[in-house]
């Protein structure tokens, strides 16, 4: 028989190892460095707002400027950009043969905001920045055999920077995946029974310093 000190003390020895393999939570950086700031822009492939019902409406490219701020930025989080114009080709389109027009409000702009930083990260392995772009407002306007269609898409949707290899213009800003979602209302139109009440936007875009085209270094 085994004594119950035995398995006791067993037990104890197993959950010290446990908790000391998992590492001990990082605290979020309170000041961040941008390097270069100023003038900035984004260029994406292929762009995807998809709704809650499944429905894609698919834009072939699109395009951003905005300013980054003077470093350091103090915060936790940390507004690390401006976004104050993003535009999407026309036509894009959609489900039932559907076009479509997209047609965003800057004013105020959109901003680009820091939660959390990975040294070493990211699909570069240059450091990864985890956050959120926020104050998204945009207008959807299109028609398809269902009828026309617009509304309007507000929120704000999660968002990852890369950084750059050292030196180089492939930084980019990343808002596929992320727990966010858009909220999309004042439907008007017959065509715009099949659309959702959400929905999540995804695109990839190339960042560059408007002065030197590199991308920008962000770093917490």
């Amino acid at each position: 028989m085994i004594k119950r000190t035995g398995v006791l003390t067993a037990i104890g020895a197993a959950v010290a190892a446990v908790a000391l393999a998992v590492p001990s939570a990082v605290a979020a950086p309170t000041s961040w460095t941008v390097s270069p700031t100023g003038p900035f822009t984004g260029s994406a492939g292929v762009t995807v707002l998809t709704d809650n019902n499944g429905n894609k409406i698919q834009c072939a490219t699109s395009a951003a400027s905005g300013t980054l701020p003077t470093s350091p930025v103090a915060g936790s989080p940390a507004q690390l950009a401006s976004i104050s114009a993003i535009s999407f080709n026309s036509p894009c389109t959609g489900p039932f043969s559907s076009t479509w027009s997209v047609t965003t409000t800057t004013t105020p702009a959109w901003q680009l905001w820091g939660l959390d930083y990975t040294a070493g990260a990211g699909s570069n392995s240059a450091g990864l920045v985890t956050g959120e772009i926020r104050a998204i407002k945009a207008k959807v306007s299109g028609s398809s055999i269902l009828g026309p269609c617009t509304f309007d898409v507000s929120g704000k949707v999660a968002a990852k920077y890369n950084n750059p290899t050292s030196g180089g213009a492939n930084g980019t800003l990343d808002t596929n995946g992320g727990g966010l979602t858009l909220t999309i209302s004042n439907k008007v139109g017959g065509g715009c029974g099949i659309v959702g009440a959400t929905a999540s936007f995804a695109g990839l875009y190339t960042i560059k310093n408007t002065a030197t085209n590199k991308s920008p270094v962000i770093s917490g």
